[in-house]
Parts: C-alpha cells; structure tokens; sequence
C-alpha cells in the first residue's frame, strides 16, 4: 500500500478486538494479487498486439518483431500493473477490509 493510502488507515484508528491495540493495519492481499496478474496480463497483450508497432518507432536496426515484442511487454507489464493495482486497492478497501494487528497479529475484519 501507498504512503497516502496508509496514513487514511491510520488515521480511522481501528482497533485491534483481541489485544486492543491500535496498531493496524490494512492487508494487502487484493493489491499485490492485482498488480501481479495485471502485469503478466498487460505483457502479454501489449507484447502480441503492438510489438510491431512499437519496434517501428523505436528503432529500424534490430528486428522489428523482437524490439517490438520486448519493448510492448515493458510497456505493457507497466500499463497492466497500474491498472491491476487500483482494482487490487479498491478490492482490498472496500470487499475484502482485512486488518492485521501488527502487535499481537489476530487477523480481523471491521
């Protein structure tokens, strides 16, 4: 989770139901999930679709195929983990609001 998206966490104060204290913290489960397979799925698209594409702008010497194929999954691998991460976040925030006591570790939703 972000910086920003942890101070929000923090600053609604949950407490922890087993030992009480207010260390906790949001799991992350959703979001590490969602960067994960939107990346792999954002490679594959962009590396298929567009390689070719992009190679032609990037450069005329190497094999336009390969530079495109390589050049569209580091793109893609980017635009699916963006995309993968705020699905993830929302899912983690507003389905899933599993919190982890980081004191006692008891596992809790609100």
């Amino acid at each position: 989770m972000d910086y920003a998206g942890e101070l929000v966490h923090q600053m609604t104060m949950v407490t922890c139901p087993a030992c009480g204290s207010p260390h906790c913290s949001l799991q992350t489960t959703a979001y590490k999930t969602g960067v994960a397979i939107g990346g792999i799925l954002g490679d594959v698209v962009a590396a298929s679709f567009n390689g070719a594409t992009i190679a032609g702008i990037v450069s005329r010497r190497l094999p336009t195929t390969v530079t495109g194929a390589i050049v569209g999954a580091i793109i893609g691998f980017a635009w699916g983990a963006v995309v993968g991460r705020a699905g993830g976040t929302d899912s983690d925030d507003h389905v899933l609001g599993m919190y982890q006591c980081r004191e006692c570790g008891f596992e809790f939703k609100t």
